[in-house]
């Protein structure tokens, strides 16, 4: 079968014995993961006794310090922040990170932006982002591999 250069084939991917298309078992696979890992974090959070807001997007913070009278971190504020990174089993992944962010950009993963905008300049805190809203199923090309949950200990955020 011959296709024109501007048509788009369709392609069958077939069903399961159930009557699922591929795609809605893997949207079920990925629903099952997500809540497994949601548990996991519930239980790492439980057994250290941490208080930690969870934010719409499944990121848990919290801040283990915070100066009386600072601002919080805003959208497109540039800040130094210096972390450590390991893995909710406990593996050490990066130690002693000092990085330059602009907030906002998702950078260096979503759900860490996301945290930092809940954060007071000067503050010290604890940050667990999923695997979805870390580096997901390809992981960061280097350390961390897929579906990593990411425990980051923030020791310093300071502005620019």
């Amino acid at each position: 079968m011959a296709v024109a250069c501007r048509e788009v084939p369709t392609i069958d991917v077939g069903s399961s014995k159930q009557g699922e298309s591929l795609q809605e078992q893997m949207i079920g696979a990925n629903r099952l993961i997500a809540k497994s890992e949601e548990q996991q974090i519930d239980s790492y959070v439980g057994r250290r006794g941490w208080q930690m807001l969870r934010t719409a997007d499944g990121v848990r913070l919290m801040e283990t310090s915070c100066p009386a009278s600072t601002r919080l971190v805003e959208y497109e504020d540039t800040v130094v922040v210096e972390y450590n990174v390991e893995a909710l089993n406990g593996k050490q992944l990066y130690v002693n990170v000092t990085d330059t962010v602009t907030v906002g950009r998702r950078k260096p993963t979503r759900g860490f932006d996301s945290a930092l905008r809940l954060l007071h300049y000067g503050s010290t805190a604890r940050v667990i982002v999923p695997s979805e809203q870390a580096y997901g199923v390809i992981g960061d090309g280097g350390i961390i591999g897929s579906r990593v949950v990411l425990v980051y200990e923030i020791k310093k955020i300071k502005s620019l």
